[in-house]
């Protein structure tokens, strides 16, 4: 016998036993008894779970079998509750307006309806009555819960009366237990919907400042209801740490913009009366402005100090001063630091330079420096010097110049001068030099002593080291007229390869050069100098070739046509005397030792690099014993022809 189906509108609670089969999956081991399982909520009707499983014989025969087996239990009286519970909840969610909850207190409502929603009859001849079936008091509460949730968390209010008991006038139905309620009391009472215009509108932007400031808006738009309180910002309370605070920033960016926007221009035949007070010389100022960037301080741009004609103006492109603030309204100003930018220091410069701080050492001065700095500054003298250095002037105690001490960027030079009488005393090291970035001149290191006496710059002692060797020496500067110099150095381990193609004529010469040489230049410029040189000297060169030149080769084919023949000739040592024109190179007295063979000469090498020249090849063991080979064609090309 097959068992009777459950009916449709039933609902089904789980059971205790219901409860722990659903957490241990060994209990109920059928898929579908533990899927129908989970589906039963207490809520639920049999109609409604076959609905979600799409199979009602499955679902209506796993329901009995679990029934049978006591995981689930039929809810008879709490069942007929919420049946009608959720019929009467559908027939006011279709009659009303709108979509949304009639609860809500947010959006645009319509408006209620004129009637009350009409509740399943009990009795088919009585429209005035509707038939409850009560449950158990548990049951009761919880319907109310249920219902307290779609309600608005909200104060009571007075227009909602709360329940009334049951009417006295009840009427017994069919069943013992069912109570007759009139339509008015059976229909819930829904809140009234509180209209649109009753929403508080946004705070606008002065009702904000008003708030913020610690006033208050209108506190007509705070709300309607007594039980709602306005919200209000927190009062700031200004106590006196933050209001001068507040005072100090505002007077400091006061004094920021009065300090940029003053017009210091008025002032500057004051300024400029009081720095030729200071250094007894006559002055004058371009521009004047206030810095804050990197020191705050004060900006003279443009300043020209001493006399134009005598040749003795220095020009400070900017000039920084950064003074003591509380000496500012004293009789005596105290400048922390002094800058000088883009100055151009020669000799009378630095004369000028120490006449000024003797002036402003002085007890009647109106000012008095106590740290001097240099930046892109240039040391010169009648247009050669350095340039691009950073440095500072050293004064003494009662703030006298006592020396200039100035480096490159890079720290690969420096320089320092000092004023001695009349004179003034350089010296000068460096270390990986170039005397222009794309010299082809590069010092290993060099250092010098110098002094300089007006026109004249005597280097009295001089080391350099260039192209692995040294050259060491004097050599005077003159500036009096054209430039001219003149000195004597004597050289040693220069290797010849380099030091030809620093020249020009090629580095197919190879050896180690040393020697002395005394010369002397004048031209119309100084960079032109150096092509306006004579000189004289001895040279000897060891362990070297002369590439292109190959004087074993000449002898051996004893042609007389010119040919060229490249190749080379090594020599253990090749001595001469050397004498230098701008027209030509002349290397007399030529003595060549390479081996059996020993060569004496002389060669001339043009200014466009044409050579000219004989060689008596003398070969050791042989019966002719010297054979002369003249020597043509172009230092990169030499031809020889054997005689």
């Amino acid at each position: 016998m097959e068992p009777e189906l459950p009916d449709s509108e039933l609902i089904y609670a789980k059971t205790t036993s219901g409860e722990e089969a659903m957490l241990q999956r060994t209990r109920v081991v059928q898929r579908n008894l533990r899927m129908v399982l989970i589906l039963v909520d207490g809520n639920a009707t049999v109609a409604e779970l076959c609905d979600k499983t799409g199979n009602a014989q499955l679902t209506q025969s796993a329901l009995v079998e679990l029934e049978a087996d006591g995981f689930i239990e039929r809810r008879v009286d709490e069942d007929t509750v919420w049946k009608n519970g959720r019929r009467l909840a559908q027939q006011i969610r279709s009659k009303a307006g709108q979509p949304a909850s009639e609860f809500s207190l947010f959006g645009k409502k319509a408006a209620a309806p004129s009637a009350p929603p009409s509740l399943p009859d009990a009795n088919a001849d009585t429209d005035d009555a509707t038939r409850l079936v009560p449950g158990s008091e548990n049951n009761s509460e919880r319907f109310s819960n249920g219902a307290r949730s779609f309600l608005p968390i909200s104060q009571p209010s007075p227009s909602i009366s709360p329940p009334s008991s049951p009417p006295t006038d009840s009427v017994t139905g069919p069943e013992s237990r069912t109570v007759f309620l009139s339509k008015e009391e059976a229909t819930p009472e829904v809140p009234a919907v509180w209209p649109a215009s009753s929403v508080a509108p946004a705070p606008t932007f002065l009702a904000r400042v008003k708030a913020l400031l610690g006033g208050t808006a209108d506190d007509s738009s705070a709300g309607d209801g007594p039980d709602l309180k306005p919200l209000r910002r927190r009062r700031i309370h200004l106590t006196w740490p933050l209001v001068a605070l507040l005072g100090v920033l505002t007077m400091s960016v006061l004094l920021v913009l009065i300090t940029l926007l003053f017009p210091y221009s008025r002032y500057l035949p004051e300024v400029e009366d009081a720095l030729a007070q200071s250094t007894g010389q006559k002055t004058s100022v371009e521009n004047m402005s206030v810095t804050f960037y990197p020191l705050p301080g004060l900006l003279l741009a443009n300043v020209r100090v001493g006399d134009a004609t005598a040749g003795e103006q220095i020009h400070i492109a900017e000039l920084r001063l950064r003074p003591e603030l509380d000496t500012l309204f004293s009789t005596k100003i105290v400048f922390r630091e002094m800058e000088l930018r883009d100055v151009e220091l020669t000799a009378k410069a630095v004369a000028s330079l120490s006449r000024m701080f003797e002036t402003a050492a002085r007890e009647s001065a109106g000012a008095r420096v106590q740290r001097v700095t240099i930046s892109r500054a240039k040391v010169s003298f009648a247009g050669l010097g350095f340039a691009e250095l950073n440095g500072e002037l050293a004064l003494s105690a009662d703030g006298l110049l006592q020396s200039v001490a100035l480096r490159s960027a890079d720290r690969s030079m420096k320089v320092e001068a000092k004023p001695v009488a009349d004179q003034l005393a350089v010296t000068a090291e460096g270390v990986a030099w170039r005397p222009s970035p794309k010299s082809l001149y590069r010092f290993d290191s060099f250092a010098f002593k110098g002094k300089v006496d007006g026109p004249v710059f005597v280097i009295e002692e001089m080391d350099l080291r260039i192209f692995s060797g040294r050259v060491s020496g004097a050599v005077i500067l003159r500036s009096d007229g054209p430039p001219a110099m003149a000195g004597e150095i004597a050289f040693e381990r220069i290797r010849a390869q380099g030091f030809g193609a620093a020249l020009g004529v090629g580095d197919q010469f190879e050896g180690d050069l040393a020697g002395d040489l005394r010369f002397s230049a004048m031209a119309r410029t100084w960079p032109a100098i150096l092509q306006a040189v004579h000189a004289e000297g001895n040279f000897t060169i060891a362990r070297g070739s002369l590439g292109g030149i190959d004087l074993p080769e000449a002898i051996r084919r004893a042609s007389g046509t010119p040919a060229t023949l490249g190749g080379a000739t090594r020599f253990e040592q090749l001595s001469g005397a050397i004498r230098l024109t701008p027209e030509r190179y002349r290397f007399s007295r030529l003595v060549l030792q390479a081996g059996t063979m020993q060569s004496t000469g002389q060669l001339e090498v043009s200014s466009d690099l044409q050579l000219r020249g004989r060689m008596d090849v003398q070969m050791r063991g042989r019966a002719d014993a010297t054979v002369p080979v003249a020597i043509s064609g172009t230092l990169k090309t030499p031809q020889l022809e054997s005689r």
